[in-house]
C-alpha cells in the first residue's frame, strides 16, 4: 500500500476506532462464515434477513439468488464505448456473468450517452422526488444530498458481511478515505468507485525525432519547453517544407489539473501550483490552489507563448478528438497529458512514425527537479441503493465479482478487462455498474511486477492483466508496434510518475463530501475561474485581470467555502 504522507490526515468523517469496528479486517471476515450480522439493539439486520428470506444464506458471500433477482437501475453508458457484436449494456460479458454466477439480471430504467446528461436528469430527479431506481451512479454532491434527505439503504453491515477478503482489501488502499467519504451519520451508505492518485499525474508527451530533427536535448526547465516549443513552431521538425506545426498542444476547456490530454496540470505545477487543489499556505491555513500567486506567473507565460505563435490559435475550439487528429497528422509534438495518452488521442495505426512519442519528466519554472503534482484523494463517484430495496447485500456481491474477475487468483482480464487485440480496443470494464480500483494496482504495484518479469523471465506470479500488459510490451520489443506501442509507452509514463512523485506525494488537504457553499456556488465559481483563465492566455487579459478573479472569488463564495473547508480540516 502506498503510504500517505503527514500531510493528509486519514481521518474520516468517522473515527478511526469506528472504521476499525464498522469495516473488520478481511481475517475476521473468515469467508462470510460468521455469526449473522446484528444490529445496535442486538437484534438481526432486517436486510440481511431478507436477503436470507430469498434463498440466500446470510453467512455465505458467494450464494447465487434462486429465483434470481432483478435490479432497476440507471447508468452512464458513454456514447463511445465499444461492444462486441451483437452486445451492448444489457447484454455483456459482464452481465451474463452475473447471471451465472450471483443470479442477478439488471433492468435499466434509463441511461444517459453523456455525464452530464446523467447529472442532470438524476438531479431533476432528485429535486422533484421522483421514483428511484434500485440501483445507481451519483456524484458526491448527489450522495450528500440523498444520504441527508434518508433516501439511501444502509450498507454499513451488508458490507462487513458479504465483502469478500479481497474487496475489503483492495476497498482500503487509500487509507480508508473513500469508505469514510461514503459514511453519513456513521453509516455507509454507497460504494465509492476508488481510482489511482499518482496515477493520475500528467508527463510531458515529446516527438522524440522532433526533438532530434531541430537538434535539442530534452527539456530541464520551462525555459527549455519554451525554446522546444518555438523550434517545433519554426523549424520544421516535420520535413515537409512548410510552416503547419505546433508549439505546446492545448484542448479546449483548458482543464486545469492533470490527468487529462493536453491539459495543463503539469504546466501549473512548475510553479509549484495546483488550481483544483486544497494547499496549506505559510500560517498553515488551508487555501485554494486556483487563487495562489504563482498562478498568475503560470497564465502570463503562457499568454506570451500564445503571442508568440507557440500554442495554436485555434485551441479554444479544440477537445480531445481534434488534438488527436493534430497528432496523426503531423501538427503535434508535445503537449502535457496522463498516462493513457499512448491510447488515445494517440492513434498508432494512423501514423506509424508516432513511435517515436515518448513520456518525459515534468519541467520546472525554478530549476527544481523533479516536479512533483498534487493530487486529489476525494472520490469523484459512487454507487448507491435506495432505501427499502429488498436486497442491499446485492450491491457487494457485485463488488466482489468485479475485483475477482480483474484482479483475483481467478481473474481474467483478456474476458473482463479489456480486448487490445481488436481496433478499436473494447474496455469490457466499463460496463458494470457497481466497481471500484485499487489505488496501487498501476503504480507501484503492476509496474513493479511487469518489470520483475522481464528482468527475471518468470511470469508466473503475474495476474492476467499483468501478463497481458507483459505480453503487448514483449510485442513492441519485438518489433510488432502497433499491437505493443499503447501498453509500452504507458508503461514507460508509469516508471517516470513513480520515480518522481512516489516518494514525496502530495495530497490535496481536502477530501470531505462539497460542503454547504460548494454545493449552491462552487460551479459559478468554477466557470468564473475558466473563463478567466481563458481570457488571460489568449491575451484578452492582464495580470490585473488575475488579481480581480482573485477578489471576486472571495466575495462570490470563496471566502466562504474555505472558512468551511478549514472547520472541516480542523476535524479531521
Amino acid at each position: 500500500m502506498i503510504r500517505h504522507k503527514n500531510k493528509i490526515r486519514i481521518l474520516s468523517l468517522i473515527s478511526v476506532t469506528a472504521l476499525a469496528t464498522m469495516f473488520s479486517a478481511c481475517s475476521g471476515n473468515n469467508n462470510g462464515n460468521a455469526s449473522p450480522s446484528t444490529s445496535a439493539s442486538g437484534s438481526e439486520s432486517p436486510s440481511v434477513s431478507a436477503s436470507a428470506s430469498a434463498g440466500v444464506s446470510a453467512n455465505d458471500l458467494n450464494a447465487k439468488y434462486d429465483p434470481p433477482i432483478t435490479i432497476t437501475a440507471a447508468q452512464l453508458a458513454e456514447s463511445t464505448w465499444v461492444y462486441d457484436s451483437g452486445d451492448d449494456l444489457n447484454n455483456n460479458v459482464w452481465t451474463r456473468h452475473f447471471t451465472e454466477t450471483l443470479g442477478i439480471n439488471f433492468k435499466f430504467d434509463w441511461t444517459a450517452a453523456k455525464l452530464e446528461d446523467y447529472t442532470n436528469k438524476l438531479n431533476v430527479m432528485i429535486g422533484s422526488g421522483d421514483k428511484l431506481p434500485d440501483m445507481f451512479q451519483v456524484d458526491a454532491t448527489q450522495l450528500q444530498q440523498l444520504a441527508e434527505a434518508g433516501q439511501l439503504a444502509d450498507l454499513t453491515e451488508v458490507f462487513n458481511k458479504f465483502a469478500s477478503p479481497l474487496t475489503k482489501k483492495l476497498m482500503s488502499t487509500d487509507g480508508g478515505i473513500g469508505l469514510s467519504s461514503a459514511t453519513f451519520d456513521g453509516k455507509l451508505v454507497a460504494i465509492p468507485n476508488l481510482a489511482g492518485t499518482i496515477t493520475a499525474n500528467d508527463v510531458l508527451w515529446l516527438r522524440a525525432d522532433w526533438l532530434k530533427k531541430v537538434g535539442l536535448p530534452e527539456p530541464k526547465s520551462i525555459d527549455d519547453l519554451v525554446a522546444i516549443a518555438d523550434a517545433f513552431v519554426n523549424k520544421d521538425p516535420d520535413g515537409n517544407g512548410k510552416k503547419d506545426t505546433q508549439g505546446l498542444g492545448l484542448a479546449t476547456g483548458p482543464s486545469l489539473t492533470p490527468g487529462d490530454a493536453a491539459d495543463l496540470g503539469g504546466f501549473f505545477s512548475a510553479y509549484n501550483v495546483h488550481p483544483g487543489m486544497w494547499v496549506k499556505d505559510e500560517s498553515g491555513k488551508v487555501v485554494y490552489g486556483g487563487i495562489q500567486p504563482g498562478v498568475k506567473d503560470a497564465l502570463l507565460k503562457l499568454q506570451d507563448m500564445y503571442k508568440k505563435g507557440l500554442i495554436d490559435k485555434e485551441w479554444i475550439v479544440k477537445d480531445g478528438g481534434k488534438i488527436g487528429e493534430d497528432i496523426a497528422n503531423n501538427k503535434l509534438g508535445m503537449w502535457y497529458g496522463a498516462n493513457w495518452n499512448s491510447y488515445w488521442p494517440v492513434n498508432i495505426t494512423s501514423n506509424k512514425d508516432l513511435v517515436n512519442l515518448k513520456p518525459y519528466s515534468l519541467v520546472s519554472a525554478y530549476g527544481a527537479q523533479p516536479v512533483v503534482q498534487m493530487v486529489n484523494p476525494s472520490v469523484a463517484q459512487f454507487t448507491v441503493v435506495k432505501k427499502g430495496f429488498e436486497h442491499p447485500e446485492a450491491i457487494v456481491k457485485l463488488l466482489n465479482e468485479f475485483q475477482e474477475k480483474m484482479w483475483g487468483e481467478t481473474s481474467d482480464s483478456a474476458k473482463f478487462g479489456e480486448n487490445k487485440n481488436v481496433t478499436p480496443s473494447i474496455t469490457y470494464s466499463k460496463y458494470p455498474l457497481v466497481q471500484s480500483w485499487p489505488m496501487t494496482k498501476d503504480i507501484p504495484d503492476n509496474l513493479d511486477a511487469v518489470n520483475n518479469a522481464f528482468s527475471t523471465g518468470d511470469t508466473s506470479k503475474l495476474n492476467s492483466e499483468q501478463m497481458g500488459a507483459f505480453d503487448t510490451i514483449k510485442a513492441f520489443n519485438d518489433g510488432d508496434i502497433v499491437k505493443g506501442f499503447g501498453n509500452k509507452r504507458q508503461f514507460d509514463a508509469f516508471e517516470i510518475i513513480k520515480k518522481d512523485n512516489l516518494s514525496t506525494q502530495l495530497y490535496s488537504e481536502f477530501y470531505g463530501a462539497p460542503t454547504p457553499t460548494m454545493i449552491t456556488l462552487k460551479a459559478s465559481l468554477d466557470k468564473l475561474e475558466q473563463e478567466t483563465f481563458t481570457k488571460i492566455i489568449m491575451g484578452k487579459g492582464t495580470g490585473d485581470d488575475f488579481d480581480k478573479f482573485v477578489s471576486d472569488w472571495n466575495k462570490l463564495g470563496g471566502e466562504a467555502i474555505t472558512k468551511e473547508v478549514n472547520e472541516w480540516k480542523a476535524g479531521h
